[in-house]
């Protein structure tokens, strides 16, 4: 039996980076101004050739048609678009944020990221995920990831 390899996306980064950060897990909310005040301040003075957002920036995702809606949501949408004229910013959707649409990425000019992916960075490759799909041991949240997941739920959920 031969095992079975699935592709990933892959992104190479061009040799004119020199600096790639990573971050994840912020759960930005509007509740907690001092977490946006920090990450705003590092999206806009960052260095970094390439920021990869590595799933759960927002602690909370209910569609991309929300982000006119509510102020929070714009401020943080002006902030990636900012930070992406300037450098290449990449997005994975985490456990909180999988419902970030390509619609809303595009709009930022913020790559859409496949979770797995592989960056390929000088002479080293990189496995970029989140992380929950490795959480195999918790089989009721797995089972919840996959409903979540699919694109007919999402399709339903977003047209409530």
């Amino acid at each position: 039996m031969t095992a079975t390899v699935l592709p990933f996306q892959e992104i190479k980064a061009p040799e004119h980076w020199r600096k790639v950060e990573f971050i994840s897990d912020l759960h930005l909310q509007e509740k907690d101004s001092a977490t946006f005040a920090i990450w705003q301040s590092y999206m806009q003075e960052t260095t970094a050739d390439a920021v990869f957002i590595l799933g759960d920036l927002f602690e909370v995702w209910v569609g991309d048609d929300a982000v006119h809606k509510h102020p929070f949501l714009e401020q943080c949408r002006s902030v990636l678009a900012a930070s992406a004229a300037k450098r290449f910013v990449a997005f994975m959707r985490g456990n909180r944020d999988f419902l970030v649409g390509s619609a809303f990425l595009n709009a930022c000019q913020v790559h859409d990221l496949n979770d797995p992916a592989v960056l390929h960075f000088g002479t080293q490759r990189v496995l970029l995920t989140h992380g929950d799909e490795a959480c195999i041991d918790d089989v009721d949240y797995q089972s919840f990831r996959r409903m979540v997941r699919s694109d007919d739920w999402q399709k339903n959920f977003l047209a409530k």
